[in-house]
């Protein structure tokens, strides 16, 4: 969004997060009112709204490109190849890596509260987690100035950026998961079992506490859809906030300098080891966030689509998963035939 850009005075901290336009002229525009309305938040100028490619929205289809390339990539490393058991092998140190962290979220995360639900809704879950953590380590690589450099180009600085700290990107992801709250829930119970989660007190028209049924019904779909803003919110402003620091420091260093070089070069110093400490922190928090708003997605889900209904959902105790689970090499006694 151009007008975004123009938020942030000359080249403050601020005006490397904010999203930018990677072309002068936009790719077409739509009359959306009178000539003297503006919106500088969605790019209205005199009633005009202007469509522009900004860096947040190629990083956000890098991400997604990249899911899908690194993941059919990680299949063919997965899948049996050769003779003997070694076949069985998932083949290459970065494809055994996804490999652990695609069995993390789907035994430590979905399955506890999903249960017998996990393997039928694993790839959304999968999918949100990977394409958020991609998106984050993307926004860590300065692709901006690293091009500028090799270029000499200022028109590339503003390349690259962290698509997640982009609230209309978190928006949509949130918008994802309060659909899939609904669609999940409704598929799973049914309307009328999925509505039932909203009004404990019941339908009964002539019950004195249908009122409060009613403002109980009213305030659950507004509690679901702040909890859904919420995790927008959460992840933008946390994904914002790391790159607001470590500008902030760099800028520390300019500003010393205009009192001297030699402080400039002891500020420079300090700035850049509390600049590497800060970036591995960020790197943390970029799996962090991808964690908890996967976690708290499925949380959301697992009350609509289980429920009261956990015993629909128990895992079926023939499965190789359940006949290899760990516990079961820590107690000997319940290494035992399993019968239908």
């Amino acid at each position: 969004m151009l007008n975004i850009s123009m938020l942030a005075a000359g080249h403050g901290p601020v005006d490397h997060v904010v999203p930018h336009t990677l072309h002068s002229e936009p790719l077409f525009t739509w009359q959306v009112g009178g000539p003297d309305y503006d919106n500088r938040w969605l790019n209205i100028q005199n009633g005009v709204y202007e469509f522009y490619i900004t860096n947040h929205m190629v990083m956000t289809l890098v991400a997604a490109v990249l899911v899908i390339l690194v993941f059919a990539w990680v299949s063919r490393r997965v899948r049996p190849v050769g003779p003997g058991l070694t076949k069985y092998q998932t083949r290459g140190r970065g494809a055994q890596l996804f490999e652990l962290l695609c069995t993390f979220i789907r035994d430590e995360v979905a399955r506890p509260n999903l249960k017998g639900l996990t393997d039928k809704y694993i790839y959304y879950v999968w999918t949100i987690f990977f394409f958020i953590l991609f998106a984050n380590i993307l926004g860590l690589i300065p692709f901006g100035p690293i091009l500028r450099l090799l270029t000499n180009d200022s028109g590339w600085e503003h390349w690259g950026g962290t698509a997640t700290s982009n609230l209309g990107l978190n928006l949509v992801l949130a918008m994802a998961s309060f659909i899939a709250i609904i669609v999940i829930g409704i598929r799973e119970q049914g309307v009328v079992h999925f509505l039932a989660h909203f009004n404990p007190v019941g339908w009964d028209w002539k019950s004195p506490m249908i009122g409060m049924g009613l403002m109980m019904f009213v305030l659950e779909w507004m509690g679901l859809m702040i909890k859904c803003t919420v995790l927008a919110m959460r992840l933008f402003g946390t994904m914002m906030a790391g790159h607001l620091v470590i500008a902030a420091f760099i800028a520390l260093i300019f500003d010393a300098a205009a009192n001297g070089a030699v402080m400039g070069y002891g500020v420079g110093l300090a700035v850049l080891f509390g600049g590497v400490v800060l970036t591995l922190l960020e790197l943390f928090i970029c799996a962090l966030q991808a964690f908890i708003f996967t976690f708290l997605t499925v949380l959301f889900i697992s009350a609509g689509a289980v429920g009261e209904h956990d015993e629909e959902h128990e895992e079926n105790p023939l499965s190789d998963e359940s006949q290899m689970d760990v516990d079961k090499m820590i107690r000997p006694q319940d290494l035992r035939p399993v019968t239908a």
